[in-house]
C-alpha cells in the first residue's frame, strides 16, 4: 500500500515540474471579448462561447473592459485552484493527522476519527486566525503583483500567474 502511494505522489510531481518554453507565449495578456470568443471555439467546439450573464461585455470598477476579463479570468482561476485545494486538505485531514502537538501548550491534533467538520471545529481558534492571516497575507502579495514584480491581473498580467 505505501508503495502504491509513493508511486502516486511520485508519478503526479511530474505535473509540476517546469517544461521548456519555446519561443513566444500565444497566450493574449488583454483579452477582450472577441479574443474570449475565439478561445472558446478552440477549447470547446461544442459549447463554444457561453456568458448567459453577459459579463465580458461588463465594465468593472469603470477600468475598461480588457480589465474587466482580467479580473473574471484570474477570479475564475484561482476559485478553481482553492476548491482542488480544498478538496485534497479535506481528504488528507480525514486520514491523517500529524504525530506532533498542535500548540506550544501541547494539545495534539484532532483525531482522524472526527469527520472533517468537526476536526475544525476542535482547532483552537488562534490557529484559525493565524490560517485566515497567511491567507490574507497571499492575497495581497498577488495583489500587489510580487513586491511590484509582475503587473496587476487587470492590466495584463497573464491569468492565472501568481508572483
Amino acid at each position: 500500500m505505501k508503495l502504491a502511494i509513493a508511486a502516486l505522489l511520485a508519478g503526479s510531481a511530474a505535473a509540476f515540474a517546469p517544461t521548456p518554453q519555446g519561443g513566444a507565449s500565444k497566450v493574449a495578456l488583454n483579452a477582450g471579448k472577441d479574443d474570449l470568443v475565439t478561445l472558446a471555439g478552440k477549447a470547446n467546439p461544442t459549447v463554444k462561447f457561453y456568458d448567459p450573464m453577459n459579463l465580458a461585455d461588463a465594465d468593472f470598477w469603470g477600468q475598461g473592459n480588457e480589465a474587466t476579463i482580467g479580473f473574471l479570468r484570474q477570479s475564475e482561476i484561482k476559485h478553481g485552484r482553492i476548491a482542488m485545494f480544498a478538496f485534497v486538505g479535506y481528504i488528507v485531514q480525514s486520514n491523517f493527522v500529524f504525530p506532533w502537538a498542535q500548540t506550544l501548550a501541547g494539545t495534539p491534533h484532532p483525531s482522524a476519527d472526527l469527520s472533517p467538520e468537526a476536526q475544525w471545529d476542535a482547532v483552537p481558534l488562534g490557529a484559525k486566525w493565524q490560517i485566515f492571516a497567511v491567507i490574507s497575507m497571499l492575497e495581497l502579495w498577488d495583489e500587489c503583483g510580487g513586491g511590484g514584480a509582475l503587473p496587476h491581473y487587470m492590466k495584463g498580467r497573464k491569468p492565472g500567474q501568481y508572483p
